[in-house]
């Protein structure tokens, strides 16, 4: 499913709309270029499930990882250059704790520790407010992701 967002509020309420799913399927993938909008997009999603303000959500850019409440865990693993440094970080058991809903910028490095039921996206930019979302949920039995955008 493809949802355009022309603003930071329309880009808002579409991570309302994630942050619904991450209920039931609590690991999501964010991909796109520098600058593209993943760490804005995780600061909405943690908005919406605990309540912080999104300036209370900080980029996990230089310390890998944020804990928030002990319920959210939001990675970025852009600066990881093989699979071996998750473990020496000690990021591997938080992404596989079950109890954790996981947001994880840049994940490609390690897909092959993450849960097969998750939501993917891909966020491209197409001004400096205006992006295009790509979305996916890759679960065993489903075939696109069930975004109701009237919640």
């Amino acid at each position: 499913m493809q949802l355009r967002a022309k603003s930071l509020e329309e880009t808002a309420e579409l991570a309302r709309l994630i942050a619904k799913k991450l209920k039931t399927t609590p690991c999501l993938l964010l991909r796109g270029g520098l600058g593209a909008g993943k760490t804005a997009f995780s600061k909405f999603i943690v908005h919406h499930l605990l309540g912080l303000e999104p300036d209370e959500v900080l980029s996990p850019t230089y310390s890998y990882v944020h804990l928030y409440q002990d319920k959210i865990a939001h990675f970025d693993l852009y600066r990881l250059t093989n699979l071996d440094q998750i473990e020496e970080l000690g990021l591997k058991e938080l992404l596989a704790d079950p109890f954790l809903i996981k947001i994880i910028e840049w994940p490609d490095i390690a897909l092959s520790l993450l849960p097969l039921n998750r939501i993917e996206i891909t966020i491209d930019t197409l001004d400096s407010t205006d992006r295009l979302f790509l979305i996916q949920e890759a679960t065993k039995a489903s075939k696109g992701c069930d975004i109701d955008e009237k919640n």
